[in-house]
């Protein structure tokens, strides 16, 4: 068969590189002796044979692993729809509990947690919520059942390269809720499993480092082949079938041969998948279309917070003669391989293959789809096949393989949950301050506040000339502050002096609150403005206990119930508008998320707090033309009696509407730049809006 140059090129590079010899072994795949075999049916009274033939101990035959902080409860049932015996049982923790295993050797391991959050006299399982970490990463972070089913068994496989002698595995319970373990594994698993380079393609490049991470399995699917258990592969893998992923499955169809007759390269190993994964695909079934030129595609949901090794596996199976298969990989609509072929890579048909590919989710989307096609730029068969797909999440950059927090609360970027906490209620806390700021402002606003821009333009008392950012005019000495350009929008700048005056001294009967960075204390200027001012301190050490959060949890309970009139203060019900305050409530929450991803820019942040603010001039609009109305009604009705002007008063007859007043009270006021919003567009634009 002719080929280009550069195809032949491109053959006899993968030739060199990737199978040094065409030498190949039909010989069955090797037992693997694990030097570590910890298997514990958890809650059990006895021995407890899996449907794979593995004998898992009992909790009273492994009570030298076990250790816990509180009480526990041993509990079971005698029947139910499962795949195993092991899941009828289970341990219950309600402090925190640990299983400890001395480790024979170090390396590889398998960590696989089942659970079946059965229901107990005392307890609903599938109301569980704890974490799984071991000492120093992050197993699962928020353990919670997604599916109320009543059969609903399932486990989690870990891949970790344990380097110490002793093995923690620990369970916390959180928000009081209890935590449990139905079976767990603790496995020896062979060196050749994970490789320390492997093939990124966004961009291309090969990256080292990955023999010390640690991984969780995502995916692991037989395509085109049943599933396969834990009895049918040497090192107890699951391989699922591959339907549920197959998108448009009229575009593939399914093939298979004997298992005796897969091969593989003399240097590859047996372990790295079975001989019956490699004996059933995919290939391109009969789309209709002339030529067939169109991609089989399979889509897997992912978490994007998280780097993925993508591991595919080939074998032809369907070629009649060598060098007449050649095919493209895609990841994410992106080419992986290009003009693949099997034959050439591995000397021969029938002869096992596989890739690995190191995706970072940051370039690309979710689903996450896996792609083949045929190529179309030579002669031969035009077709295309996928044995088998792996997707293994890796481990962050603080440990954990579930959430963004590392085992000591570190978090992704650098930031502690104690400190993002801290934060978060020192936000939603400045805004309900800000709130008790605006009405007590209402009840002391000028008697001529018709007459100027807006609400905001004395709530936010701007002063300065309109030619310089700071004024320069001010003495030395003086206790009097600068001020930024009322044209920017920026407000006005004291001086720490002003402040010392405003809240007499700091004086400790002027604290109206306490945040997460210092103490708020009520001032009152010289010019008889009320302010709240916030002293900064330090951050609170993040270790401290979360008792200084537990006002934010209130807070945000109250609003899940519909209720959030309950944490406004008595005195100030009926001045804050609840359309404000929900907006408000509703930012405050945002911004305590738990996930870095779920919580907003600080652009949003001041966007939701601009919305809340022109909310609540709105409504104090609205109130003043009502008020405006009534006596304008009251002074022209015929039984009105006009009181005599006082003598030494000056009577204004001017009419005190504005543009303002003659729209909807309900409609939000257009940006004035004397009014907060002007401020809050200059700044959140540094976010691109």
């Amino acid at each position: 068969m002719e080929k280009k140059p550069m195809a032949t090129l491109l053959f006899l590079f993968y030739i060199f590189t990737a199978v040094p010899t065409a030498l190949v072994s039909s010989s069955p795949a090797p037992t693997f002796t694990p030097k570590d075999n910890f298997l514990i049916d958890c809650g059990s009274g006895a021995q407890t044979t899996h449907s794979d033939g593995k004998l898992f101990l009992s909790d009273q035959n492994s009570g030298q692993n076990f250790s816990s902080k509180g009480r526990d409860i041993l509990a079971s049932i005698p029947s139910a729809n499962v795949s195993s015996p092991i899941y009828l049982s289970a341990r219950i923790f309600i402090a925190e509990a640990t299983y400890t295993f001395q480790m024979a050797q170090p390396g590889w391991h398998w960590i696989r947690l089942h659970f079946f959050p059965f229901k107990t006299n005392e307890f609903n399982l599938q109301d569980a919520k704890f974490m799984v970490t071991t000492d120093n990463l992050v197993l699962i972070h928020d353990f919670q059942v997604e599916n109320n089913t009543a059969n609903l068994w399932f486990f989690k496989e870990y891949l970790v390269n344990v380097t110490s002698e002793l093995l923690f595995v620990k369970f916390t319970p959180v928000k009081g809720g209890p935590a449990f373990i139905n079976a767990i594994e603790v496995v020896s698993a062979p060196d050749v499993l994970i490789t320390d380079s492997v093939s990124a393609l966004f961009p291309i490049a090969q990256i080292d480092g990955f023999s010390t991470q640690s991984y969780q399995t995502v995916y692991r699917l037989n395509v085109g082949g049943p599933e396969l258990t834990s009895q049918n592969d040497t090192l107890g893998r699951t391989w699922a079938t591959d339907g549920n992923f197959l998108t448009h499955k009229e575009l593939g169809k399914e093939v298979s041969v004997s298992p005796t007759v897969i091969k593989y390269p003399e240097l590859g190993s047996p372990l790295i998948a079975p001989q019956l994964v490699y004996a059933s695909a995919v290939e391109m079934g009969n789309a209709n279309v002339a030529p067939p030129n169109f991609n089989v595609t399979w889509n897997l949901d992912i978490d994007l917070s998280f780097q993925y090794v993508v591991r595919l596996h080939f074998c032809d199976i369907i070629s009649q003669s060598l060098e007449d298969l050649y095919f493209n990989v895609f990841i994410n609509g992106k080419m992986a391989i290009s003009g693949i072929d099997l034959s050439t890579l591995t000397g021969g048909l029938a002869t096992a293959y596989y890739k690995d590919f190191v995706v970072n989710s940051s370039m690309v989307s979710s689903p996450l789809s896996i792609q083949i096609g045929p190529w179309t730029e030579g002669t031969g068969t035009i077709n295309a096949l996928l044995n088998g797909l792996e997707v293994f999440k890796v481990n962050n950059s603080v440990g954990s393989l579930d959430g963004e927090f590392g085992v000591d609360g570190s978090m992704v970027g650098g930031v502690h949950k104690g400190a993002v906490a801290t934060v978060g209620f020192a936000m939603m806390f400045g805004a309900f301050v800000g709130l008790g700021a605006v009405a007590l402002k209402w009840q002391k606003r000028p008697q001529d506040w018709q007459k100027r821009n807006s609400f905001s333009s004395w709530l936010l008392p701007l002063h300065a000339g309109d030619t310089s950012f700071m004024n320069s005019k001010s003495s030395v000495g003086s206790r009097k502050s600068q001020f930024f350009s009322s044209t920017m929008g920026l407000g006005r700048y004291f001086s720490f002096n002003e402040l010392t005056d405003a809240t007499k001294n700091w004086d400790s009967k002027a604290v109206i609150g306490v945040g997460g960075f210092g103490n708020v204390y009520y001032g009152e200027l010289d010019d008889g403005t009320i302010v709240a001012v916030l002293c900064a301190r330090p951050a609170l050490d993040p270790a401290l206990p979360r008792e200084q959060v537990n006002l934010a949890e209130w807070a945000m309970q109250w609003k899940r119930k519909g209720l959030l009139e309950k944490i406004i203060d008595p005195v100030l019900i009926g001045s804050i508008n609840m359309e404000s305050m929900k907006k408000f409530a509703e930012a405050a929450e945002k911004c305590l998320a738990e996930y870095g991803v779920d919580r907003p820019t600080m652009g949003d942040v001041l966007w939701n707090l601009e919305y809340a603010l022109q909310l609540q001039e709105a409504s104090v609009q609205g109130k003043a033309d009502d008020e405006n109305k009534e006596f304008s009604a009251a002074a022209t009705s015929p039984s009105a009696v006009v009181a005599p002007a006082v003598a030494g008063t000056t009577v204004d007859n001017r009419p005190i509407s504005t543009p303002e007043q003659s729209g909807n009270p309900a409609e939000v006021p257009v940006i004035d730049q004397h009014s907060g919003t002007a401020m809050f567009a200059q700044l959140a634009a540094l976010n691109g809006r």
